[in-house]
């Protein structure tokens, strides 16, 4: 992962989002060029925006805690609208539904920018947000998903260990062939179903 293409995304205006980075140590570099602010996650929604605008000076957070969640994004919006404004925070697997909705609000105006990060596989309702920012991952940390190699191997070492014991007693070839293949797939089909 290149600091410097990030620094390109963000400049061109990008959200970018790395797996298995610490944003915080960003930061400085960030905040050097832009405004930035720093959460350290995405939840609860509701005092995370209330932050967003204590820390861009728009009021204090007892009085903000009051508004509701489309009160405070419209709230945002305007006291965006002439500066450009990353919002930083790890923890993006922690994303919740509402969360999501409010972080794309964000991402659509032209003035926000998000930089975050995620550890883990996140929930499907995070997807289109990650879909919507440019992705950094480590070479090391590129996963090789062998599980469908592996099922299909202990498939084929089953279908083979029922043909031996079908073949060992009297019976047809083509009822034996016939079970072990009905029998190699239910098992492929049950790993898969634990897969999931």
């Amino acid at each position: 992962m290149n600091i410097d293409e990030i620094f390109n995304k963000i400049t061109e205006g990008k959200s970018v989002i790395m797996f298995k980075k610490d944003v915080k140590t960003l930061i400085p570099e960030i905040s050097a060029r832009w405004t930035t602010i720093y959460l350290a996650e995405p939840v609860p929604p509701k005092l995370r925006l209330v932050e967003i605008l204590s820390k861009l000076g728009a009021g204090k957070k007892e009085t903000m805690k009051r508004f509701t969640i489309e009160e405070l994004k419209d709230k945002i919006e305007s006291e965006t609208k002439n500066k450009k404004v990353i919002i930083a925070f790890n923890h993006f697997e922690k994303m919740t539904k509402t969360g999501s909705q409010a972080f794309e609000f964000l991402i659509d105006l032209p003035s926000i920018i998000l930089v975050c990060s995620y550890q883990n596989h996140f929930r499907d309702h995070a997807y289109t947000l990650f879909t919507r920012m440019e992705s950094f991952k480590d070479e090391k940390d590129e996963e090789v998903d062998i599980k469908l190699a592996v099922f299909a191997v202990i498939t084929f070492l089953c279908i083979f260990s029922y043909l031996k014991l079908a073949f060992s007693f009297a019976g047809t070839m083509a009822f034996g062939v016939l079970a072990a293949t009905w029998f190699g797939l239910m098992i492929f089909r049950t790993f898969l179903f634990f897969c999931k």
